[in-house]
């Protein structure tokens, strides 16, 4: 088994893949699960998003440069959504990083987010699912690696390390683990990385806070379908609960029935 750490995406991923943007797409993703959504789109394309929430009556969540696009129900901030009534529904999430950290990984067989928010999940999770390899992918900010993410990497690096034993490690592994080791409170880091650094400048320092939870959500949410109409790739997903000790498995999903045809348009 290898366990691989890219602090940017780089290519070749055929097992299973976890993207990690923990400021702020891949904290919210499990939060909003959590709180009773019923399916999630992401797209980088505002014009898409905007098109199929109208076509499918979806909440529009997402961000441009940190702040939400005119039109959009609710921005990208973890501390505001930790309130959102979003139960019952679905939405559509634009982001500037993780799309385009889905499209460079689109040959793995598995796909799931991770963040602290939700890291010992996703770290069983990925571990269950592995046949060959896991690779660690993060999203990095402005194109740059970055600290946050790094971190996180770390810490699902150490968690898979202690589950698989006798793994190859490959890539930034030791690294990030080094890092994560560095940093016993993880909000620090989050702090001085390039992107906290910046949403603190708009005033969203409380999104820090709420983004450096270690493993507060039991969510995972996984890759079940890419559409590839209209330019974009528009990337739906479910939600995997994985249970503690004593509770039985549970797992969020609705039909996409009609959505390829919405998307089309």
């Amino acid at each position: 088994m290898k366990l691989r750490v890219d602090l940017l995406p780089k290519s070749s991923y055929g097992d299973v893949v976890v993207v990690i943007d923990v400021l702020r797409t891949c904290t919210i993703a499990p939060l909003l699960f959590d709180r009773g959504l019923e399916a999630l789109y992401m797209s980088a394309s505002i014009r898409r998003a905007l098109h199929l929430a109208e076509a499918k009556d979806l909440l529009l969540v997402g961000e441009r440069r940190g702040l939400p696009p005119e039109g959009f129900n609710y921005g990208n901030s973890p501390q505001e959504l930790l309130t959102a009534p979003v139960a019952g529904r679905s939405a559509v999430l634009v982001s500037e990083n993780a799309p385009r950290v889905l499209e460079q990984v689109a040959g793995a067989r598995h796909l799931l987010l991770g963040s602290l928010y939700n890291a010992e999940a996703v770290a069983a999770h990925a571990a269950s699912l592995a046949h060959d390899e896991v690779a660690l992918v993060c999203s990095g900010f402005a194109g740059n690696e970055d600290l946050d993410d790094a971190l996180c990497a770390g810490f699902l690096a150490a968690q898979l390390k202690r589950r698989f034993g006798d793994a190859e490690l490959v890539g930034a592994t030791l690294m990030s683990i080094s890092l994560f080791k560095a940093f016993p409170n993880p909000t620090q880091a989050l702090w001085r990385s390039r992107a906290g650094q910046y949403l603190r400048t708009l005033a969203l320092e409380d999104d820090l806070a709420t983004a450096g939870l270690l493993s507060a959500s039991r969510t995972v949410p996984y890759l079940e379908t890419t559409f590839h109409a209209e330019g974009a790739p528009l990337f739906r997903f479910t939600a995997h609960r994985v249970p503690v000790p004593g509770d039985q498995p549970d797992r969020h999903d609705v039909s996409a029935a009609g959505v390829g045809d919405a998307c089309a348009r």
